[in-house]
């Protein structure tokens, strides 16, 4: 494996894994790294009264732990698991792009407060974009496909 590719997967196993600590921290209660909910709820979501339910924290805490496998490799490498890892990469890079705004609309969430717009536009939409590249970075080893596709050639296949 290539060193651009060993590279992007190590970046996006590590950040999807940190976020669905975060979450899993999240849906058991604490509003770390936050005060109180209230102001865990204008960072993430814009609204210190919208806030998502535990279950829902846990669904994306275990959704982004997968990611991190998939991300790591863990799953191999077969077409649907690259398949996951480029239609991931395309949607982090989407919110990076159209924004938190856009992603809580899509949610039908309200619209967010000038403190999550700040920290979206310093932190999250950045995050979201290197995760996003990461993970089409690291989609597929180029080398292992070479080498399949050499193995096929000189077999005749």
């Amino acid at each position: 494996m290539g060193f651009v590719t060993r590279t992007a997967r190590l970046v996006a196993w590590t950040g999807l894994t940190a976020a669905g600590a975060v979450h899993a921290v999240w849906a058991a209660g604490s509003s770390w790294p936050e005060k109180n909910h209230k102001r865990l709820g204008e960072a993430v979501v814009g609204n210190a009264k919208q806030q998502p339910s535990a279950q829902a924290t846990a669904v994306v805490s275990g959704l982004a732990f997968a990611g991190g496998a998939v991300a790591a490799g863990g799953l191999g490498e077969g077409k649907f698991v690259v398949g996951v890892r480029r239609v991931a990469g395309v949607a982090l890079i989407a919110r990076a792009a159209f924004g938190g705004a856009a992603a809580l609309r899509a949610l039908g969430l309200a619209e967010p407060n000038k403190r999550f717009e700040e920290l979206d536009q310093k932190y999250y939409r950045p995050a979201f974009a290197v995760l996003g590249t990461a993970l089409l970075l690291g989609a597929k080893d180029k080398r292992k496909r070479a080498a399949k596709l050499a193995l096929r050639e000189a077999s005749g296949s």
